[in-house]
This record gives structure tokens, C-alpha cells and sequence, in this order.
């Protein structure tokens, strides 16, 4: 749920942009296989203020973390965009709203379950170098 839930906020940020853009995979500093640039926009790595190596920048914009409204510890800002956690039409709590943008939730080509859609940008799935089944775009143009 964590790597998941970080790519949600990686593609909703680069939605916020209002421009499409390739996901691009790579090694972050401990060798983990992730997400490394949006559309250019180089997405770094460390530690959060519990411990957590993750994500903490992707571009310009720092990824601040903090608590829910459930008491689960996880990325609450991305810039000057908060982020927002609810329901969605299954009943998951997940990460619903970036900014100003909606988080909508759907099937891929795959039938899973997933984000598929924030603000009025798509999000596409395909398979990275790695052969695993991720996002890989973001916007309309693809």
C-alpha cells in the first residue's frame, strides 16, 4: 500500500502541472526499483520524521508527512497541495484529493483496482523496465 500510495501523490502532483508527462523508473540511493522523475521532474528520496525512507521531494515541491484522520502516518503535502483521505466507491480509505484535484478510483487494462484518474488528467498504466505493472502516464495526450 505504501509503494501504491506513493505513486497516487507522485502522478496527483504532476497532474497538478496541467501537463502530461512519462513516469520513469530507476534506483533511488538504497537500490529500491522506483519511481525517479515525473516528466523530467526528479523525485528524491530520504527519511521522514518517523524513520520511513521515502519519498521526501519531486521537483521543487517537498512531501511532508503527518497523520489522517485515521492515525495512519502517511504524506499529507506535496508542495502547497494538501492532501486529502476518505473513501472510495469500494470502501477503501485512501487518498481521495490533491489540491484542488479529485482522485478518482476505477479498473485498468488489467482489471485492478486503482487510481485511474486525478483532476481531469488520466492516469495509464503500463509495464516499466522492470516488467512490473505500474503507472506510467499522466495526462491526456498519450
Amino acid at each position: 500500500m505504501k509503494k501504491l500510495l506513493f505513486l497516487i501523490l507522485s502522478l496527483s502532483l504532476y497532474a497538478l502541472t496541467a501537463e502530461a508527462g512519462r513516469v520513469e523508473y530507476g534506483y533511488n540511493a538504497r537500490g529500491d526499483y522506483v519511481p525517479t522523475s515525473i516528466n523530467g521532474e526528479r523525485v528524491e528520496y530520504g527519511y521522514n520524521a518517523r524513520g520511513d525512507y521515502v519519498p521526501t521531494q519531486i521537483g521543487n515541491n517537498r512531501v511532508e508527512y503527518g497523520y489522517n484522520a485515521r492515525g495512519d502516518y502517511v504524506p499529507t503535502q506535496v508542495g502547497n497541495n494538501r492532501v486529502e483521505y476518505g473513501y472510495n466507491a469500494r470502501g477503501d480509505y485512501v487518498p481521495t484529493q490533491v489540491g484542488n484535484d479529485r482522485i478518482e478510483y476505477g479498473y485498468n487494462a488489467r482489471g485492478d483496482y486503482v487510481p485511474n484518474k486525478v483532476g481531469n488528467n488520466n492516469i495509464g498504466y503500463g509495464y516499466n523496465a522492470q516488467g512490473n505493472y505500474v503507472p506510467n502516464q499522466v495526462g491526456n495526450s498519450w
